[in-house]
């Protein structure tokens, strides 16, 4: 399933939990996999929602929201249902997903933006964010100015 360009592989783990390692979806998100941005799995609610969504990039690595995987697990939660709306439960908090009204065209509240630095997880922790290391390695054909 894609959404704006985004490609992801759904699972639906309601009834039969997936339970992917995070080896197994860095294999299936690689070349030589199915391929895919990120791999969805919705599992059972744990506070009333309609689902549980989790989601994982291709390394295997687990994310707290993606508005694209929300607006498509919304579809497919309101395509069962036949409702209007959707409450999904991700880490990052509830997120609600509307159907417009207009063929395969699904909104996503996700909530209150968070733009302060420490609201948002990092790879590595920055005492200073004026002074940030860059890792850079060897260009292969680099560019003369």
């Amino acid at each position: 399933m894609n959404g704006l360009g985004n490609e992801f592989a759904i699972l639906d783990g309601r009834e039969t939990p997936a339970g992917l390692s995070a080896d197994a979806i860095r294999a299936l998100g690689g070349r030589d996999g199915i391929g895919f941005d990120q791999m969805i799995t919705i599992e059972p609610s744990r506070n009333g929602s309609d689902a549980l969504m989790r989601i994982h990039n291709r390394d295997g690595g687990e994310v707290e929201a993606c508005g694209n995987a929300t607006r498509c697990v919304g579809w497919l939660l309101m395509g069962e249902t036949g409702g209007k709306a959707a409450t999904i439960e991700t880490s990052a908090g509830l997120l609600k997903a509307f159907d417009t009204g207009r063929p395969n065209l699904v909104t996503v509240d996700m909530g209150k933006p968070r733009f302060g630095w420490q609201d948002i997880p990092l790879a590595e922790p920055f005492a200073d964010t004026r002074a940030i290391e860059l890792q850079i390695g060897p260009i292969d054909a680099p560019i003369l100015h």
